[in-house]
């Protein structure tokens, strides 16, 4: 028996529309990947297939993410700790920083060309860059590393382990982006890029000195004479007034709610000692679990509420859980009187 005409054009429009609701979705998420900055630290090529570290991470900065939007010397990028010559199988803690005069938070990546090994310790926002992962260790690595979450304020301390036999002077590649906190590679965001060499164990210096030294690039001077952007106050006085907006309303909102259900508790409870009336019987042996279950929610609602008071939480937040936990304990009076009234007729049957 052939299907009708009707029902076969029917499921071929079905299967092209979402064929097309497919193809919309997946473009849309592949444009959206180019416009939000790596938070979870930069990957080993950048926008243009470039290496990130050698070229710097041009998915921030005022011209991203064109290339040409190139480092900023207002972006400060230091590492200290660093020896002039390293010896064979040495530890040296190294710590990063990037400084902005506006921006507190940022991240970076850091490259030895796989000479040494890099460790952190746990808990701090370090990783292996992307396609340095090892197998065997998540706090280690002879490969690049980068942050692993945005940082504020901008600072990391790794180790790096000198190579177990004299290789020669091994160069550093130290990229460091410095960002407004907005989720967007916005023009608030900038990056700076630093490159050094520490000295192979049979170099002069080795012998010479062994202090370590602080390196660093950009302008310290614009750290503390910069001039006001307009258009980023206003970007934070606009995020403050929704902010504001957002928890006044909730304030308001949850108050008004509260004085409501208040007002009809107080108006049936008048009413219903007005008309000699009440709540219907309950027999003891549903209301006490009953009772129980309301009044231990009482309790736990009670604790929530004054926890977050306690640790100054906002309004919205404690607010409703101490009225929940007072609807509760209105719950637990309701049912001691329904315990307590008269059965009628319909209750004993």
């Amino acid at each position: 028996m052939k299907r009708p005409q009707v029902e076969v054009n029917t499921g071929v429009a079905m299967r092209a529309n979402a064929t097309r609701s497919l193809l919309v979705i997946s473009l849309v998420l592949l444009l959206a990947a180019q416009v939000l900055a790596s938070s979870g630290g930069p990957p080993e090529s950048n926008m243009t297939g470039e290496s990130t570290v050698l070229t710097g991470c041009n998915c921030h900065g005022s011209a991203a993410p064109s290339a040409a939007s190139g480092p900023s010397k207002e972006v400060v990028v230091s590492i200290s700790g660093v020896p002039s010559a390293y010896q064979v199988d040495t530890a040296y803690d190294l710590i990063i920083k990037v400084v902005h005069s506006s921006n507190t938070a940022g991240g970076f990546m850091l490259s030895s060309n796989g000479l040494g090994t890099f460790s952190w310790e746990d808990g701090v926002d370090v990783r292996p860059a992307e396609g340095n992962e090892d197998p065997e260790s998540s706090s280690s690595t002879s490969g690049d590393i980068s942050h692993s979450e945005t940082t504020d304020p901008a600072e990391w301390t790794i180790t790096w382990t000198a190579p177990s036999s004299d290789i020669g002077d091994v160069t550093f590649y130290l990229a460091g982006n410095s960002v407004d906190g907005h989720g967007a590679n916005d023009d608030g965001d900038a990056w700076n890029l630093l490159s050094f060499t520490i000295n192979t164990p049979s170099s002069t210096s080795a012998q010479a000195d062994l202090t370590t030294r602080v390196i660093s690039v950009g302008d310290y001077q614009s750290l503390f004479v910069s001039e006001p952007d307009a258009a980023a106050i206003e970007h934070e006085r606009q995020l403050e007034l929704a902010e504001s907006v957002f928890t006044t309303g909730n304030t308001l909102f949850f108050s008004s709610l509260c004085v409501l259900i208040v007002g009809a508790l107080f108006q049936r409870e008048i009413l219903e000692r007005k008309n000699g009336q009440g709540p219907t019987h309950l027999a003891k042996e549903l209301a006490y679990p009953e009772g129980l279950r309301r009044g231990l929610i009482s309790i736990v609602m009670f604790l929530v509420g004054l926890n977050w008071l306690a640790n100054g939480a906002d309004a919205y937040l404690y607010a409703p859980a101490i009225f929940c936990g007072f609807w509760a304990a209105y719950g637990v009076y309701r049912t001691v009187l329904s315990a307590r009234a008269e059965p009628v007729v319909k209750d004993i049957l």
